[in-house]
């Protein structure tokens, strides 16, 4: 063999080795994407009553972003998914109140169960909407806290 022909199928191996391990990067990135074990967080201004964790927070802060935009895509995101639910214009009736101003937000743990807690949303306008938030574990999920929200029907 020449060593232009060496050349050659070195280069073949070597591009065939790259191919696999960008597959496999591929692979791995999609399969821990679909199975990451992170709340969806945002950045939303709100005052927050009683005890929650940055994930609950965050979770929260999305919720009041997505009502605000009357985002339907950001509300599925946040919604709770064990069973899946459904989303309509109803699950929208607070996004005017969320337009409103600084939401303050009581987390109130359950007395049965950590995986639980009930909130109360009180928008700037005297608004109030109550609502919780579920961490999907409970329900055979990954540790993930997702809203209340939407239907099963």
């Amino acid at each position: 063999m020449t060593s232009s022909g060496i050349r050659w199928a070195g280069r073949r191996i070597l591009t065939a080795c790259a191919a696999v391990v960008i597959v496999a990067g591929a692979v791995w990135g999609g399969y821990a994407w679909v199975t990451r074990d992170t709340s969806p967080s945002c950045l939303w201004p709100m005052r927050i009553r009683g005890t929650a964790t940055e994930d609950q927070a965050g979770l929260v802060r999305c919720y009041l972003e997505d009502l605000d935009h009357r985002d339907m895509a950001g509300l599925y995101a946040v919604a709770e998914n064990i069973p899946k639910v459904r989303l309509t214009s109803a699950d929208l009736r607070y996004s005017q109140d969320a337009r409103s101003g600084l939401a303050t937000v009581y987390f109130a743990p359950s007395s049965i169960s950590t995986s639980h807690l009930a909130l109360i949303i009180t928008y700037a306008n005297g608004a109030v909407e109550t609502t919780a938030m579920d961490n999907m574990e409970a329900m055979g999920g990954p540790s993930t806290w997702l809203m209340a929200i939407g239907s099963n029907s």
